[in-house]
């Protein structure tokens, strides 16, 4: 066994959860036709659609032809004029369909067709659906017919083939069209914004009872086959009774569930620490984690400066004020959010804030003229010229920017092939002079905030003012921890367009978020994303190591890099070569899964029944040695009622992380421990959670107001700046 492995431990399961994953057999040979594309076309798969319209079947394109599941002699007769070679008919494994994604592409697509044909459907290659809607609803006063519909994804797991189910729905106009893209998203989020596990089970298993457990005729005389009954997991919970032999039988794999990290705050006395794995309520039940600064007299007030028009002053003074009134939490949100109790008494600091006709009230004055772009940017630099007044007389304020509706074509401007935003170059302009800022838009300013608003304002002002509202209790003393993230320059030359933004957290305890930008000097582009060349990630992992070492004054034993997309093979050597010294470099990719779901249950007498509450936060389920799924999104306690559940958003089945480790040896308790604790480090709302860790959320965020910041050299930023 290789040291480092993800495992699931030997304590018996204490409950099962039933995925949306069912066993496939697929065709055993595919097609093999060698072709000469005409010299001219774009895109070889069009002109190979064209060729084969009247052809049932599937295809797709390789580079000297075409593989396909379709009849040999209709192929031959459509193709005829452009075969280089007779035909062959290939013999298809599971190694084949893991390691050729065109196979998997073309096995999906032959399945979808053939469910279609087979049970009577409509479907455009990706899903299939009902003929007939089972409702109507209403958009923008124009009615739309809903159908049931399904789509498919063929996936490999634990050596075998598996369909991954995935009930839908179809919007079709009055007139039969499908909808467009605006009314189907806000008529899924109708249809399925709510959707409970209970429903979403009952909508799958009235797909499921028409397609598995019966053969699918293949358009080219092979057959499909949808197994009945869909992987199962078993979790290990603490302090649960374990699930009978008779259940844990139907355990494919395995898993456990993570106790939530906490959180350290300072003791309502002030004299010592006090944890909760709540936020919020560890917020209210106790005081900031550096309450001390303001105890002591270092930091006595959090003051607030203001860029505002001169007939907005009167409405953003008021809002200001009420930053520090009570206010009650609406009904539906009594299961998270506690009263706000004012600004001071949340954070245990005044909130000392400007006013209209004062040094630190600065009104926004200028007129604008000129295209979209010269008003963008006359905006902007009288935004920068206040800024540099506020900072002249208070550097320590944290101003706000309040944006007029009237400025929303000046926001996001793409003219004369030059991408300008507001907002990030007024964020990074006052980022590079150490300012904190808060853009206020209009629609925002009300005559009464809500709790919620409140709340979520005041921890990003808390925190603005270079406070630290709380820590984490979970990372290890000798690990440090990055994020990495990219954006694209499209206006430099082409061997600077790509920016990378590295975020840092070099404190044990998770609170020091820090960044640097740089540009990859060699890039290489797969599938539209970015990936280092050995000499840059060599660079990159020597430029963390030196940034830890000046933060610290000696290496971490530990360093975790967290990215989006996965780690090359050349991007795993450079970044351990530059972290040379370092004795554990863990390589994590990090992504939401895109399909595969899992429905909690519970037990009912002695049979388990899906639960109406979905997976548990901190849920994980071992898919191989290297990969598991984590629910950073899911059910967790109450803080209101004791035995009760909290589901943030309260939204459809929560989509679990896909978490792939490319170098490292820690274990999966460890690496998902902090992957929740850093989930609850993003100071920019009062959420219990993010659905990502800070340190992807911070570098993205640095990638893309890196076009503002990359001019001015290698400077370290604390991440507070652009929040």
């Amino acid at each position: 066994m290789r040291k480092g492995q993800f495992l699931v431990g030997p304590e018996p399961p204490s409950t099962l959860v039933k995925s949306n994953a069912y066993p496939l057999t697929t065709p055993k040979e595919v097609i093999r036709a060698e072709l000469k594309f005409p010299p001219d076309i774009i895109s070889p798969r069009k002109w190979l659609d064209g060729e084969m319209k009247r052809v049932p079947g599937a295809w797709v394109t390789t580079p000297s032809g075409s593989l396909m599941l379709t009849s040999m002699a209709d192929m031959k007769s459509a193709l005829r004029l452009s075969m280089t070679a007779a035909p062959v008919a290939l013999a298809i494994s599971i190694e084949d369909l893991a390691r050729d994604t065109r196979i998997m592409s073309l096995m999906r697509q032959a399945l979808v067709y053939d469910v279609a044909k087979s049970c009577q459907l409509e479907t455009d290659g990706r899903r299939v659906w009902d003929t007939t809607s089972h409702e109507n609803r209403f958009v923008d006063q124009q009615s739309f017919a809903i159908h049931r519909a399904l789509s498919f994804r063929v996936a490999i797991l634990k050596g075998k083939v598996y369909v991954v189910l995935t009930p839908e729905v179809v919007a079709k106009t009055a007139s039969g069209e499908i909808a467009g893209e605006e009314p189907t998203k806000v008529l899924r989020n109708a249809v399925y914004g709510y959707q409970h596990n209970d429903v979403f089970d009952a909508d799958l298993k009235r797909w499921t009872s028409r397609i598995t457990n019966v053969e699918i005729p293949d358009f080219g005389g092979q057959d499909f086959f949808i197994g009945k009954i869909p992987l199962y997991a078993g979790l290990f919970q603490p302090k649960q009774t374990p699930l009978s032999a008779k259940w844990q039988r139907f355990s494919t794999f395995g898993g456990f569930v993570v106790e939530d990290p906490k959180l350290i705050f300072s003791s309502k006395s002030g004299q010592g620490e006090a944890k909760d794995a709540n936020p919020l309520k560890g917020l209210v039940q106790n005081r900031p984690w550096d309450y001390s600064v303001t105890s002591s007299g270092l930091s006595m007030t959090a003051e607030v400066a203001a860029i505002c028009p001169a007939e907005h002053a009167r409405n953003l003074e008021r809002f200001l004020c009420q930053l520090n009134e009570r206010s009650e939490p609406n009904h539906t949100e009594l299961d998270y959010l506690q009263p706000f109790p004012g600004f001071a008494a949340g954070f245990s600091l005044p909130l000392v804030h400007a006013r209209p006709g004062e040094a630190t009230w600065q009104v926004f004055a200028a007129s604008v003229s000129g295209s979209p772009l010269q008003c963008a940017k006359q905006i902007a630099r009288a935004i920068c010229a206040s800024l540099d007044r506020i900072r002249s007389l208070n550097p320590s304020a944290i101003t706000f920017v309040f944006v007029p509706t009237a400025w929303a074509p000046y926001e996001l401007v793409d003219e004369a092939g030059e991408h300008f935003n507001l907002h990030d170059y007024v964020k990074a302009y006052a980022a590079r002079n150490g300012q904190s800022t808060q853009f206020l838009r209009e629609i925002k300013v009300v005559p009464t905030p809500s709790c919620r608003v409140k709340w979520w304002l005041s921890l990003a002002l808390y925190a603005k003012a270079m406070r630290t509202p709380w820590r984490l209790d979970c990372l290890d003393e000798d690990s440090a921890f990055v994020g990495i993230g990219y954006s694209i320059d499209s206006h430099a030359s082409t061997s600077n367009q790509i920016l990378l933004g590295c975020s840092h957290i070099y404190s044990a305890r998770g609170e020091g978020l820090q960044f640097r930008l740089g540009r990859i000097e060699h890039p290489i582009i797969r599938n539209r994303n970015p990936y280092m060349s050995l000499d840059d990630a060599r660079r990159t992992g020597e430029t963390i190591r030196q940034l830890f070492f000046d933060a610290r004054m000696r290496l971490p034993k530990r360093v975790v890099i967290h990215k989006r997309t996965h780690f090359t093979k050349d991007e795993q050597d450079g970044l351990s070569q530059g972290l040379e010294g370092v004795a554990n470099v863990e390589l994590i990719e990090i992504n939401t899964e895109e399909s595969i779901r899992f429905l909690a249950s519970r037990m009912q007498g002695v049979k388990p029944v899906i639960d109406k509450f979905p997976m548990p936060r901190g849920a994980a389920i071992v898919l191989g040695d290297d990969t598991a799924l984590l629910w950073a999104h899911g059910h967790a306690p109450s803080v209101q009622r004791q035995g009760f559940k909290y589901y943030q958003g309260k939204r459809r089945i929560p989509a679990p992380l896909l978490i792939k480790r490319y170098r490292g040896e820690s274990d999966l308790n460890l690496v998902a421990s902090e992957i929740l604790g850093l989930s609850k480090m993003n100071w920019n709302h009062f959420d219990y959670y993010s659905r990502l860790p800070a340190s992807l959320e911070s570098a993205s965020a640095i990638a893309r107001a890196g076009n503002y910041l990359n001019h001015f050299g290698t400077a370290t930023y604390d991440y507070r700046l652009l929040i």
